[in-house]
């Protein structure tokens, strides 16, 4: 399993646990996004990760696995001396690439070394096959992260480690076209793509473009003006549900880091009955229905499914008759 806590800068060496619980604190008070890290002599590394100054996880790092510590046991977990620290600031976007990297079980692991042209044809072969996966990628003056959720997955994400940080950029399966020249050691962590959090990943880049054709069509309809409504409306009751969710004529841009499939879908279904239920009033039930027939049928037959399987067909016909089962 990857863990990309090493490229965290150190400030602190050999501190007491209750220097730590003090560190810990002062994360809280500034509302800090982002990774801590402990080293320990003994070779244990644990990992804190914040959101908005709010402790989310606690991960153990030894000899290439991770586990999730229960929140039961951080205080102990916490209480040994001689750790060394440092903390890296992420944005909720990159939250959410960390936590899918230290959270999703690695099924086989891949190493090689490859010159730019291979390694290019590499990446874009796997950006095509079933297997999800995580993908380190370094030279000399590179140091990146991807998340390859196969089967031509339209959004690939990449986190690259600079000094000033790290930067989180999303691309197509083009983007090994655009690596500079040189040698790259690369290594894939092939993934479980049944596990919640790589089906998240994908639910979240299927809604954003379904979304935006169905907000174009009801403009070609209704009007620019009423498209404008439409999504203040929506964006006004996602903010007031407390979702991190915008909705323009583009589409719906979720930017919230939820706690669980179940949770992101719930939204995506109460999302999408709100929108039925409020352009319906400009255009009718029936035509609506055929709107979201018309953007499901656009997806690829694994993202259709995919979205039957989580969004449409759990709830019955939920989204078409705005009545959901829970």
């Amino acid at each position: 399993m990857p863990d990309f806590s090493v490229f965290i800068p150190e400030s602190h060496r050999n501190i007491s646990p209750g220097y730590v619980e003090t560190l810990i604190q002062a994360r809280r008070e500034e509302l800090f996004s982002g990774l801590m890290r402990l080293r320990y002599p003994s070779g244990e590394t644990l990992v804190l990760s914040f959101l908005e100054g709010n402790q989310q996880r606690l991960y153990r790092c030894r000899d290439g696995t991770v586990e999730i510590i229960p929140r039961a046991l951080w205080f102990d977990s916490l209480s040994y001396w001689h750790a060394s620290a440092g903390s890296l600031r992420l944005s909720v976007e990159a939250m959410r690439f960390a936590r899918l990297v230290y959270e999703t079980p690695v099924v086989r692991e891949e190493a090689s070394s490859l010159i730019r042209d291979e390694c290019v044809h590499a990446l874009e072969a796997w950006s095509a096959e079933p297997d999800a996966a995580i993908v380190h990628l370094q030279t000399e003056n590179l140091n990146r992260y991807y998340l390859m959720p196969g089967r031509g997955g339209p959004v690939i994400e990449e986190l690259s480690f600079v000094e000033q940080g790290a930067k989180l950029a999303s691309s197509d399966s083009t983007f090994p076209r655009r690596l500079p020249g040189g040698s790259y050691r690369i290594v894939r962590y092939i993934s479980n793509c049944e596990h919640g959090l790589w089906r998240e990943y994908e639910l979240r880049h299927v809604f954003q473009p379904l979304t935006a054709m169905l907000f174009q069509r009801f403009s070609e309809l209704a009007g620019r003006g009423l498209t404008e409504r439409l999504c203040g409306q929506l964006s006004v009751w996602a903010r007031e549900s407390g979702w991190d969710i915008a909705v323009t004529a583009h589409g719906a841009v979720n930017r919230h880091y939820f706690e669980s499939l179940e949770s992101a879908t719930g939204v995506y279904v109460d999302l999408l009955r709100r929108f039925r239920d409020e352009a319906s009033l400009a255009i009718g039930a029936r035509m609506v229905d055929g709107m979201v027939q018309d953007g499901l049928a656009s997806l690829d037959p694994y993202r259709r499914d995919l979205f039957n399987r989580y969004v449409y067909d759990p709830y019955g016909p939920g989204i078409v008759t705005g009545v959901v089962r829970r």
